[in-house]
């Protein structure tokens, strides 16, 4: 009785461990998958229809803001203006976020290969990121991106089951996204 207690405890230890590691591993896998520049192998890791959205949302409401800026609220042409932009950027943004194109972004970003392979130009210095991972809630893990101070996006990645995560949104840096 007590070899099966003491078997079902280490077990349950082993579930907890691993569903509490497996965000930590999803990173990797992605981390990998960029390096060797493998989209087919990113690609599962990345929620696609919920990343466009947090792209879009983000790009649609700095553009609406600009626009409210530069121009006066009783013009007729920036509600016009307005519209055709949100069009041209959901196309643009269907474009963008593909395996390719994500690819890309997540290589400049906190999971990506690129920012620690950068060679600054000759005589000069670069500061490297500093990165923290943490969750934000069961569901929710976040990879943050600093340097020297300065916020410089974070990725954030949906819990899709009990081990599998994906990346569902891309908080852009508060100057790509105009605050």
């Amino acid at each position: 009785m007590k070899k099966i207690t003491l078997a079902a405890a280490v077990a349950a230890i082993a579930l907890v461990a691993s569903a509490y590691a497996s965000p930590y591993y999803a990173l990797h896998q992605m981390k990998t998958a960029i390096a060797e520049r493998n989209v087919d192998a990113l690609a599962p890791h990345v929620d696609f229809p919920a990343l466009r959205e947090s792209i879009k949302g983000q790009l649609e409401k700095t553009m609406a803001d600009s626009i409210k800026a530069a121009t006066a609220s009783d013009n007729p042409f920036a509600a016009m203006g307005q519209a055709m932009v949100t069009t041209m950027l959901g196309k643009m943004v269907d474009a963008m976020v593909s395996p390719e194109g994500v690819a890309a972004m997540v290589s400049k970003s906190a999971v990506g290969t690129d920012a620690d392979q950068n060679t600054p130009a000759a005589g000069a210095a670069q500061e490297k990121a500093d990165y923290s991972v943490a969750y934000a809630g069961w569901d929710k893990f976040v990879v943050r991106a600093k340097t020297g101070g300065d916020e410089k996006g974070s990725l954030v990645l949906q819990r899709h089951g009990l081990w599998n995560w994906k990346l569902s949104a891309i908080e852009l840096t508060p100057a790509v996204a105009g605050h």
